[in-house]
This record gives C-alpha cells, sequence and structure tokens, in this order.
C-alpha cells in the first residue's frame, strides 16, 4: 500500500482516458489547494490563462508556496513527483482566492485546477496552520454560515462561470465543508453541472442545514470519506452517510492526508470508525449539542481569548515554545472573570458527565 505520491510514481504516466479521474485524484489535488500560489496562480477577478505547474514552479518562492509548516516535507515531496508526473504535466491552475482575516474570523483558500483530458477541480483548501484558521473551525459549532463558508458560495458561483459543462469539487478537512455548502447554496444551473464532491475528513453541518433543498439535491453525488479515527469529519455528524479509509497513522494523526493508503490506485476501505472513536465522537457532539448557541460561543471566545494572550499566530509557533505558552494560558486561565470562569466550569463538568455516561452503557453491554 502506498499514499498519493506513490500513487503518483505509479500512475504519474497514465492519462486521464487511461485512468480516469478517482478518489485519490480529489484526494491529491484537495492537498494541492493548501500551497501558496498568492501572485502566481491568477486570481478568480482576472480573468486570465492558467498556469501550468511547470510555469508556477520558475516563478515562485519555495519558501512562500510551502510556508504552511504543517506536512511542508510530504508537500515539497508532492510537488517535485507532480513536476515529473505525465499525467499532470500540462494541468492549468487557475481562479486562486486565499483570504485570511482576524477581524472576521475568516480563513478561506481556493483554485480551479483543469487537468487534461479531464472535467474541471475546483478544490477548497482546508484549515492552515493559523489560529484563527482553528478558531473558524471551533465557530462552526454556533455560527450559521461562516465567513468562509459564504465566500465559498460566491466562489463556486464566478468559477463556475469560467468553466463549460460539468466539474468536480473537492476538499480536505474545513476544504470539504467547504466543498459541500458551496455545492447547497450555489446558483441552480451551477448546481446541476456539479458532477462529484469530495469531502474528504471535512466536518458535518448543524441539523438544521441538512434540511435545505440544496442538500437535499446535492447528497446523492456526494462522497464523504474518512480515517478510522476520525475526530474532524465526525465533528456535527448527523447521521450522513460516510465511507471509511484505512490510515497508517493513528489516532488525530489520521486526518493527515499523506496517510491515507492508496492501492491499485484506489482509497483502501476499512469497514467502519473504530468503535472506540465513534464512542468519543459521540461524547463530543452530544457536549455539543447539549449546549446552547451561547455556552458554545463563550467557550471558544474563551479558549481562543486565551491562546491570543501567547502571542501566537500559527499552531506552529504555539508548539515552537508550549512550555512557556502553556505557563501562559494557566496564568490567563486563573485571570478570567469569576463569573465567566465558573460558567466554563459548568461547561466542562457536563463534558465528563456525558462522557460518564456514554462509557457507562458501553461497559454495561460488554458485560
Amino acid at each position: 500500500m502506498g499514499n498519493i505520491i506513490s500513487y503518483l510514481n505509479e500512475y504519474g504516466d497514465k492519462s486521464f482516458s487511461e485512468v480516469p479521474f478517482g478518489e485519490a485524484d480529489a484526494l491529491l489535488l484537495a492537498q494541492l489547494s493548501y500551497l501558496k500560489f498568492d501572485g502566481i496562480v491568477p486570481a478568480i477577478a482576472q480573468r486570465e490563462r492558467g498556469v501550468t505547474l511547470h510555469e508556477i514552479n520558475e516563478k515562485m518562492d519555495p519558501d512562500v508556496v510551502f510556508a504552511d509548516k504543517w506536512y511542508e516535507k510530504e508537500n515539497r515531496q508532492l510537488w517535485e513527483t507532480l513536476l515529473g508526473s505525465c499525467r499532470y504535466e500540462k494541468m492549468l491552475c487557475n481562479n486562486y482566492r486565499a483570504r485570511t482575516q482576524e477581524e472576521e474570523e475568516l480563513q478561506f483558500g481556493a483554485v480551479t485546477f483543469f487537468p487534461e483530458g479531464c472535467a474541471p477541480v475546483i478544490a477548497f483548501r482546508g484549515t492552515d496552520d493559523s489560529v484563527i484558521g482553528w478558531k473558524e473551525d471551533f465557530n462552526m459549532a454556533f455560527t450559521r454560515p461562516l465567513p468562509s463558508q459564504r465566500m465559498s458560495a460566491v466562489y463556486l458561483n464566478q468559477a463556475a462561470c469560467r468553466i463549460d459543462g460539468p466539474f468536480l469539487i473537492c476538499g480536505h478537512s474545513k476544504g470539504g465543508n467547504l466543498a459541500v455548502f458551496a455545492s447547497m447554496w450555489a446558483d441552480g444551473g451551477v448546481r446541476r453541472r456539479i458532477r462529484e464532491i469530495y469531502s474528504l475528513d471535512g466536518p458535518g453541518f448543524l441539523p438544521e442545514l441538512l434540511s435545505e433543498e440544496g442538500y437535499r439535491e446535492v447528497r446523492g453525488r456526494l462522497h464523504r470519506i474518512l480515517p478510522t479515527s476520525s475526530v474532524v469529519g465526525m465533528l456535527l455528524q448527523n447521521e450522513e452517510r460516510y465511507e471509511v479509509v484505512k490510515s497508517s497513522a493513528y489516532g488525530m494523526m489520521q486526518h493527515n492526508a499523506y496517510t491515507w493508503q492508496i492501492e491499485d490506485g484506489k482509497l483502501v476501505r476499512e469497514t467502519d470508525i473504530e468503535e472506540k472513536q465513534k464512542r468519543m465522537d459521540k461524547v463530543l457532539n452530544e457536549w455539543i449539542f447539549a449546549l446552547s448557541e451561547e455556552e458554545r460561543e463563550l467557550f471558544v471566545d474563551t479558549f481562543f481569548g486565551i491562546i491570543g494572550k501567547t502571542g501566537a499566530t500559527t499552531v506552529f509557533e504555539f508548539a515552537q515554545n508550549w512550555k512557556n505558552n502553556l505557563k501562559i494560558c494557566l496564568r490567563e486561565l486563573r485571570g478570567i472573570e469569576p463569573d465567566t470562569r465558573k460558567r466554563i466550569r459548568q461547561i466542562l463538568k457536563l463534558l465528563f458527565e456525558i462522557y460518564g455516561s456514554v462509557m457507562g452503557k458501553q461497559e454495561k453491554k460488554q458485560t
């Protein structure tokens, strides 16, 4: 078994007429959308011809393109492998948009790929290593819609105007959520042209959004794929259908797209999410839905307010000096206004009560 890099090594000399676009390609392009193509790939407002991977390579500053420290080594290796791939050699990249704004609590990225001999693919970027990007993810628990979700629908309508015929949409992590949201809220004519939607370990939605007509229209074309220890993809899970992929990692590290296993050009399937992980996901979701929107917002704002006191703007920065940053967080936690501190304790107490209830039921079943 291999991953998307070994998939490219094996199938990189195959055209899309020989080996049609599949899940492995969707995962590959979703991961490619994490790269910072600012100033190189034409912006969506420019209406220019796209650029090939080799043209990007000639113009780019690698330290900028690979600025996201998460999986930097693997991203560089993927890039080098792509450059030697006939399958993607003539692919054009266009309609790039990236935006991060602390004031709006927004982190968004998207790009449209035009592989030769294949329908165009719109890829939504997942959460990068910015703290503001992670806070926006947490905001899913109480904000409808997120700034990045609104932007995804606008982007999809704009990008679709520059595409003839059907196209595909993909995204990993939050990008998977954006792929689904954009499809739900796109113009009707755009929505009908979507061939497939790939949400790759992307979070779900608050229940009321799943009753929308747009979701009912696209769900038959939706592929939700999660690893066996999925945490991110099971957030706000509301009985939506999903398939499970085998990962070479353990626990939370299975979220890493480079650990997803590929054999014979296809993602290797597992039967279901691990039972232990299912129980943990159940605890987390029951806790989220048991809280009022006000309590969810209080928890998220307090949590990220404390992290903000460290001065770290990325998860990488926080981890580099984690001992000192942890001390700062603990000090700030003690300094929270008494009423807020009391409510946070009550919220956490509820989490432990739900955990005890779920685990207790499971032990009874086993005996």
